[in-house]
């Protein structure tokens, strides 16, 4: 493999990390131009409607892409959208060479960009630097090949499994930079889910809060008889609520809210079907973040795609169990971290089917 052209691509996964958060659904997108070993041009994709980046890198090396070769962290489009397609572009600017690592799986391109960059001459070099290229657009890939979000879940406990004991008024389980770590999250994801069991114990405002916004993500409440206070928390401080219910009276109580409603399967709303309509709604990931029956029947239907548990070193006994019912046993492929005080496991690509 060659190391430059590593290099160079990594360069591409730091500018498209940049707009995380903020370019959903479209994919995140980093480019550079390169000639004679020297990158002449920089550009990453800053949302929809926007210029690609590539468009960016290209009118950033200005009269130097003559010969040179252009990194880009996904396949170029070959499709006219709210832009014209990029290797029209590419191909008209002398560029000799394209490094890329993944095709782009959205219909409109899967391998039609590479194909018709070689038809008009120019090297194409992929399938290098693969996974990190698939984890820097885990959300993207899921939402383009399935309609539906990519789900973390998230919980922090202690180390005998409770995630809190609102009847003695224990609420906050992890250490200060684990919070930091989950506002980190809540900036790059388009949605936050929990159960009412959740607003009515925590009353949580589900915002960005203690690292710098660049918006704030959807609330998705499930709460099926309607128990949430009009008053709560989440009404405020931005993003826009989304309450998921059984009732169609929800729209006169919360007149600020949108609302989803489905009918209950075996006394809870099915998962999938949430997941289903968020999809719809472009939703493109999702991290759900309480309490234990929503957590339960999330890991039951198998549609969690990573689990972040951060631990603290510490135990409560009595309180609520992080899952509320007998589960069946499965393995997961996790590694395990430290973050600040906390004991962090994460495990990725949890389900193969999803």
């Amino acid at each position: 493999m060659n190391k430059l052209d590593e290099y160079f691509l990594k360069e591409t996964f730091e500018l498209a990390r940049t707009a995380e958060g903020i370019v959903s659904p479209n994919p995140l997108v980093g480019a550079c131009v390169v000639k004679n070993g020297v990158i002449v041009g920089r550009g990453y994709h800053k949302g929809p409607g926007t210029p690609h980046a590539e468009v960016e890198a290209i009118t950033e090396a200005g009269d130097k892409t003559k010969d040179a070769t252009l990194y880009v962290s996904l396949e170029p489009c070959c499709h006219h959208g709210n832009t014209p397609p990029c290797v029209e572009l590419i191909e008209s600017k002398g560029i000799k060479r394209v490094v890329a690592p993944i095709k782009d799986p959205n219909p409109l391109v899967n391998g039609k960009g590479f194909k018709r960059l070689r038809s008009k001459g120019i090297q194409v070099k992929t399938e290098i630097l693969e996974e990190e290229a698939k984890k820097l657009n885990s959300f993207y890939l899921k939402y383009i090949t399935k309609k539906t979000p990519y789900v973390i879940l998230k919980a922090a406990m202690t180390l005998d499994g409770k995630i809190g004991d609102p009847s003695r008024g224990i609420y906050k389980i992890s250490g200060d930079e684990s919070h930091k770590e989950v506002h980190r999250l809540r900036n790059k994801v388009d949605a936050i889910l929990i159960g009412v069991g959740t607003v009515l114990s925590d009353n949580p405002a589900l915002t960005v809060r203690k690292v710098k916004a660049t918006k704030q993500p959807y609330k998705i409440i499930i709460d099926p008889t309607l128990k949430c206070s009009a008053d709560a928390k989440i009404f405020r401080g931005g993003g826009k609520v989304i309450l998921v219910t059984t009732k169609k009276e929800a729209k006169e109580k919360y007149p600020d809210a949108e609302i989803w409603i489905f009918k209950e399967k075996n006394s809870f709303i099915d998962v999938k079907e949430i997941l289903k309509r968020a999809g719809e709604e472009n939703i493109t990931s999702i991290v759900v973040e309480g309490g234990s029956k929503t957590f339960t029947q999330f890991v039951k239907s198998e549609t969690v795609d990573k689990y972040l548990l951060f631990f603290s070193p510490s135990f409560i006994g009595k309180g609520v169990s992080l899952i509320d019912s007998p589960l069946k046993r499965v393995f997961l492929d996790a590694s395990v971290g430290k973050i600040g005080e906390d004991i962090l496991i994460e495990a990725n690509n949890v389900y193969g089917n999803n």
